[in-house]
């Protein structure tokens, strides 16, 4: 048997660190995690796949969860995102649409080109160097605007920016959060919403590829170290249960899954979290 291969194929770890310049997120799991090459796997589901209007009542309610869980999660990697790369000039903007367009096609392509014009107008090149994130959400009438956060983002009137978006009106609206700590989830709030609604969207998050990420790490970490970890400014902490895969559960109780907790701990970085 190839130990090689298969030591390049699989990992395991039990702790997985997030950090952000004011936040060090820890979560520490009861089983260890394995992961492995998925590419054959995930090359055979993409051939055989179903679109949501062709699968079964069932696999469509199991398919909607999935995505609802994965756009809540998201909100937490746009708040790490802020964390990461918000500055002096930083700008929360809402685009809205004059005319009552609900093709999400059609305004995600707009957005595009906006985008494309203001990084013209700023930087005079087709060089993407705008720093931002953004997703869209719809207005009571229907109608689609867009929330954006750009970073780093020089001075431009009210005006000119209203004028290179071309599609009816803007908000620049202040970000009025003192702790560093808090911008991030005060921000990505308006990520958040009409969740049920982008189930079925292809693109509901953008960002451009310029930013600054957070630093992840996946270890398999040992006692000593965990204490080290437990001495540190620990702001939050709870515990909660994941079903993990398990033979032996299928077994006993004829069930694949058993109950795995995980223990979530939030570190404020630095002594009082605004350094």
């Amino acid at each position: 048997m190839n130990f090689v291969s298969k030591a390049t194929e699989c990992f395991a770890y039990n702790t997985k660190i997030i950090e952000t310049p004011t936040t060090k997120e820890v979560y520490i799991y009861e089983n260890p995690i394995f992961t492995h090459s998925t590419a054959k796997q995930d090359s055979a589901e993409t051939s055989t796949r179903k679109t949501f209007d062709e699968m079964s009542a069932r696999r469509q309610y199991d398919s909607l969860k999935r995505k609802q869980k994965h756009y809540e999660q998201k909100r937490w990697e746009i708040a790490r995102i802020v964390d990461c790369n918000f500055d002096g000039r930083t700008k929360f903007v809402t685009l809205t649409f004059r005319d009552n367009i609900q093709d999400i096609t059609v305004t995600n392509r707009e957005f595009k080109n906006f985008i494309q014009r203001l990084n013209y107008y700023i930087y005079q090149t087709k060089t993407q160097l705008l720093k931002y994130i953004a997703t869209w959400e719809k207005q009571k009438r229907g109608a689609i605007h867009y929330h954006v956060i750009f970073f780093d983002f020089p001075y431009i009137a009210k005006e000119k920016l209203q004028d290179l978006w071309a599609h009816g009106f803007i908000k620049i609206n202040r970000v009025d959060v003192d702790s560093k700590e808090n911008r991030g989830r005060y921000l990505s709030k308006y990520f958040g919403k009409d969740l049920e609604l982008k189930e079925h969207k292809k693109k509901a998050f953008f960002k451009s590829q310029n930013l600054k990420m957070p630093i992840q790490q996946k270890l398999m970490i040992t006692d000593d170290i965990l204490q080290d970890l437990l001495q540190e400014n620990i702001v939050f902490q709870k515990e909660y249960v994941r079903q993990v895969y398990d033979t032996k559960s299928f077994i006993s109780t004829g069930s694949p899954f058993k109950e795995s907790r995980v223990t979530y701990l939030k570190i404020k970085k630095g002594r009082d979290g605004n350094d």
